[in-house]
């Protein structure tokens, strides 16, 4: 074993050049594993690592009203609880800036569970606590940041001025919402109340934690049987612990999908490179057998210079995954309380670098095994080794580590459907791609044969050269069309999306967004908004909450179905609204708007009082259709309604989100808030937004411009990142383009030479060869077409709702553009390094 590890590592040295393009895909798809595997790790960790201090409890309960004593009592006889209210609200600094905020009440047993880390280090009692008659508050240190806020400046929430009395480093339950529904502001019990800000109307959440030591699903089912008829939202640990687990794999596996494809992409550079690589040691293999080495022997030597070079391109690779997940952990840092870890990195970069190596071995083994296979004579004869079979024992080799790496995917992707989906996806791609590439070489074999070619010389070696032995077209169209296929799906969703939300939204949206108006501000809201002339319009809509209660006069609390929890069906909570003033684009796609038909039968029905249309999603999940009579109750009151239609909402640029629309009239005993909008000039909207919050801080708005801006940031990071996971695919498709041609350069060469001495011109050849990757692009193209603006449209139109047509254009014309400057590269790529030298014709053509 000494001989072999020695003569490997010094053919190596002098080989290196030969095996950049094995180190170079080897090293992107490597790369690309550890970035994703990385985040993963993190993500993991922070979420799921103590999903008891995420919640705060080992269970909550959410009400819109507090709980009464009797079960506070119960409670308390079974644990610990903390009681913390939430209320979204409109902060002012000195400066007249204004912020959304989400006001955070914390009681003396905050937290039940993890440390609540402050800047300046202090109790929380103390930073909230009445000093000289001033309030304290901590802030979120992005909050600080964007209002340029900082420890002892003062704010104003409600009816109070506050102190900045420290920043929230950490903050065990902290929820991980987008930024633009308002950063956390702890304050104390006592001074929200004297805020001014608990109206009636106002909607106040009160989440009660509990810690027990009871194990919390029977902690839940003794609860749920000691007061089994009340609205609350319960949810233990081990519930969030499973939603949170159930997202956090699916984009894990979307990640690592992506990742894992571009280092099977890799894997076919890999595969070519050491064609190349072993086709230019045939002599060294021809004169080592001829010396009496064995095949096992000679295949040490070789599996030990692939164990090297994969080590090492594997750790390369983990160094530039580690940048890029240092790079994506910052940028996820700047909305949300994330950070990565060492020990994140270190599981990432073992798992990353041993499936570098695996991968390598699984595209190497055949090549090699196929290059021992061959006799002494034909290695001394031949300028290629295809075409040989490879030897059982190798091909045991090479099926048992194509099975390790089909197993180790399955093992790193979490969502196990989302792994299998990926083999299965890669298996019947590859069968389905094996059928293409035999119906392009019959197609072009029986263009060949066309009398109307017998002319065109040249075009007719090129479709030879489409069918003949050794084509490039199998690995061209796996690795190029995937890579393009992702380019060009990329593209549409991305161009989509910026469009959407630069033009379409800015053109159809209100300049400024109101929650929270109660009803007695209505007219004072319609009269200080009249006071800007640049007001177009002004819509104020009820917002109204309810639960249904009842389908068709059956307790939904009573219906037994194993796919629909229907148990949690009965606590969710619906947002409610009337048709008129609502700006929510909605469109009908089943049934229809109640006509004045329909309701004067609604009148004369005892058992029915309003006709309603409900949004999709929530009428599939409880089965509903047209027809059914559906029970609501609202503020402990029912009513039964008539479902006539059902509506989709039109996507990214709804307000709102009305789960169900009433009949004029339906609601008018429950009213006491509004939510509006406002169209009006974007400096005036600043101005309004200003004297609002000034005269009623209560009311929330959103100007549409920060939304915009928001979500438009959003856009950008995730184009950025989509941009850097296409560019890296596009990359190693183009080195395995590469490794094709330098696998292939070789024969083209020795055919080039013989038609230069039986009298082809070089143009002649040239031309045969132009058209050849004219055909080869011209395929590319479609299949990346085809598949790319499939996936594009199935993601924006069935997904997101969002329906562009007109940017599809651009997918096409990336796909032609790319294929283009790729295949023309190739070409001139090629024009340069055929020699023709008829010498080497006499010396090899024996």
């Amino acid at each position: 074993m000494n001989f072999q590890c020695k003569f490997a590592w010094r053919d190596l040295l002098q080989s290196l050049k030969r095996l950049w393009l094995f180190c170079a895909c080897l090293v992107f798809g490597v790369c690309l594993v550890m970035a994703a595997a990385s985040l993963y790790q993190m993500l993991d960790r922070v979420l799921l690592s103590d999903t008891r201090a995420l919640m705060g409890g080992d269970v909550e309960i959410e009400s819109s009203e507090p709980i009464n004593q009797e079960v506070l009592n119960w409670i308390a006889k079974t644990g610990d609880i903390s009681l913390t209210r939430e209320l979204a609200t409109m902060m002012s600094t000195e400066d007249g800036e204004f912020a959304l905020v989400e006001l955070l009440s914390a009681d003396a047993a905050y937290p039940l569970y993890g440390e609540l880390k402050l800047q300046p280090t202090q109790t929380l009692s103390n930073t909230l606590a009445s000093k000289d008659g001033l309030w304290g508050i901590a802030i979120d240190p992005v909050l600080a940041e964007r209002s340029k806020l900082s420890v002892g400046d003062t704010v104003y929430i409600g009816d109070l001025a506050i102190i900045v009395r420290a920043l929230i480093l950490e903050q065990p339950d902290r929820r991980l919402n987008a930024s633009w529904r308002g950063t956390p502001v702890l304050i104390s019990e006592e001074a929200m109340d004297a805020s001014g800000l608990l109206r009636p109307g106002s909607r106040v959440e009160h989440e009660y934690r509990i810690r027990t030591t009871v194990d919390a699903q029977t902690w839940e089912a003794n609860f749920v049987a000691q007061f089994p008829n009340t609205e609350w939202e319960i949810q233990t640990f081990e519930d969030r612990s499973e939603r949170v687990a159930e997202r956090l794999s699916q984009v894990a596996s979307g990640l690592l999908i992506v990742a894992f494809s571009t280092l099977f992409i890799g894997g076919l550079g890999i595969f070519n490179s050491i064609s190349v690589y072993l086709q230019s040691k045939r002599e060294t293999i021809a004169t080592l057998k001829a010396c009496g080495l064995r095949d096992s022997r000679i295949g040490q030597v070789f599996i030990i210079q692939i164990a090297i070079l994969a080590a090492l391109s594997g750790l390369i690779g983990v160094l530039i995954g580690s940048v890029l997940a240092l790079l994506g952990s910052e940028i996820l840092a700047q909305d949300l309380p994330l950070a990565i870890q060492s020990t994140d990195m270190l599981i990432a970069a073992i798992a990353a670098w041993f499936f570098g190596i695996v991968t390598a071995f699984t595209f190497a083994l055949p090549a090699l095994g196929r290059a021992l296979q061959i006799d002494v004579a034909h290695l001394f004869r031949a300028n290629e080794l295809s075409g040989h079979a490879i030897s059982p024992r190798w091909r045991f080799a090479s099926y048992f580590f194509a099975v390790l790496l089909s197993g180790l995917v399955l093992i790193a992707i979490p969502n196990v459907f989302f792994g299998l989906a990926f083999v299965v996806t890669v298996l019947i791609c590859l069968a389905f791609f094996e059928g293409v590439v035999h119906a392009l070489r019959w197609l072009s074999r029986t263009m060949e044969q066309r009398p109307w070619l017998a002319s065109h010389a040249a075009t007719r070696l090129a479709l030879a050269n489409m069918h003949r032995p050794g084509t490039p077209l199998r690995i061209t169209l796996l690795s190029l069309g995937t890579a393009l296929t992702l380019l060009v799906a990329c593209t549409v969703i991305v161009v989509s999306l910026l469009r959407l939300v630069e033009t379409t939204i800015p053109e159809e949206s209100p300049a400024l967004v109101l929650y929270d108006v109660l009803d007695d501000q209505k007219d004072a809201v319609n009269k200080v908004a009249g006071n800007f002339n640049s007001v177009t319009k002004l819509t104020l809509s009820p917002m109204v909450r309810g639960r249904v209660s009842g389908i068709n006069d059956t307790l939904i609390r009573d219906i037994t179905d194993p796919e629909v929890d229907w148990q949690d069906m009965a606590r969710d909570e619906h947002k409610l609204s009337y048709l008129s003033g609502n700006i929510d684009g909605i469109t009908i796609v089943d049934g229809a708007i109640w006509d004045a038909t329909i309701t004067q039968n609604i009148s004369k029905n005892e058992n029915l009082d309003f006709a309603f249309i409900m949004e999709d999603r929530e009428a599939d999940q409880m089965q509903l259709e047209p027809g059914d009579e559906v029970q609501f109750t609202i503020v402990g009151i029912e009513r039964t309604g008539l479902l006539t239609g059902i509506y989709s909402q039109k996507g990214i640029q709804t307000r709102f989100w009305f789960e169900a629309i009433f009949s004029d009239g339906a609601l008018d005993d429950f009213i006491n808030a509004y939510v509006g909008t406002a169209y009006m000039d974007d400096q005036q909207a600043l101005a309004l937004q200003t004297e609002l919050a000034r005269n009623y801080p209560n009311i929330i708005t959103v100007r549409t411009k920060d939304l915009i801006d928001s979500a438009s940031d959003l856009l950008n990071k995730g184009t950025n990142g989509l941009s850097v996971i296409s560019f890296i695919s596009l990359i190693v498709s183009l080195m395995v383009l590469a490794s094709v041609m330098a696998a292939g350069r070789s024969k083209q060469s020795y055919h080039a030479i013989i038609l230069y001495c039986i009298g082809a011109r070089i143009s002649y050849i040239r031309r045969a060869i132009a058209i050849e990757y004219t055909l080869l692009a011209t395929v590319v193209s479609a299949f990346s077409i085809t598949l790319g603006l499939t996936i594009a449209a199935l993601v924006l139109q069935v997904r997101l709702k969002v329906f562009e047509w007109d940017v599809y254009w651009l997918g096409v014309a990336v796909a032609l553009l790319s294929s283009a400057i790729v295949f023309g590269l190739g070409a001139l790529y090629l024009f340069q390094k055929l020699k023709l030298q008829p010498a080497r014709l006499l010396r090899e053509g024996s």
